[in-house]
């Protein structure tokens, strides 16, 4: 029963995508010149002010101690039992610092993931299958948190593609919290760190 609900999200998103298609010329023209008009601010502060307007919520840490230090009051604060990793290398590096997580399961609400990449100027964020979730994302969880470095921050698009591995993840996932917050996520944290 999950599967057939989780294929009618699925399609009710292509749906609305259809809906919505723009004109294909207009729609390149539009990503290309994105790229090449420079931001009028910090790409943090563009991606900070796109993303919470998304109805994301945004947290800067100046390290990692403090990354640590607002994900266990988050949780704490929110009073979650069971928080998972997307990966096992989060898993052992969570549990470095005390924050203990199991693995993704069916069952899963709250859900902690890395994030390849960053876009300042769509508010976007980059998944792959590089950041330890495996060769597919099994689904969102209903409240999602994500970790990026603040050097992981791009203008666009190009610089992200440019960023790529030699040998290409299996999949790529773009999201922004405006689009599936509500859909699938009810709640989108991005814990960006300094670095």
């Amino acid at each position: 029963m999950k599967e057939s609900s989780g294929k009618e999200k699925v399609l009710k998103l292509l749906r609305y995508a259809l809906l919505e298609k723009q004109d294909e010329g207009s729609c390149v023209a539009a990503n290309l010149s994105e790229d090449y008009t420079p931001l009028t601010d910090e790409p943090l502060m563009v991606f900070a002010e796109k993303f919470v307007s998304g109805k994301g919520k945004f947290f800067y840490c100046k390290d990692e101690s403090e990354l640590i230090s607002n994900l266990t009051s988050l949780i704490a604060y929110r009073q979650w039992k069971k928080v998972v990793s997307f990966s096992p290398s989060l898993q052992t590096y969570l549990s470095k610092y005390g924050l203990q997580t199991g693995l993704d399961d069916e069952d899963t609400t709250v859900g902690i993931g890395l994030c390849h990449s960053v876009i300042a100027r769509s508010g976007s964020i980059i998944l792959t299958s590089t950041q330890g979730a495996g060769t597919h994302l099994r689904h969102f969880t209903p409240i999602m948190i994500l970790i990026a470095f603040e050097s992981q921050i791009h203008q666009g698009y190009k610089t992200t593609l440019q960023n790529m591995p030699e040998t290409p993840p299996q999949w790529i996932l773009s999201i922004k919290a405006g689009d599936l917050v509500e859909e699938e996520i009810r709640e989108l944290y991005m814990f960006v760190i300094a670095d």
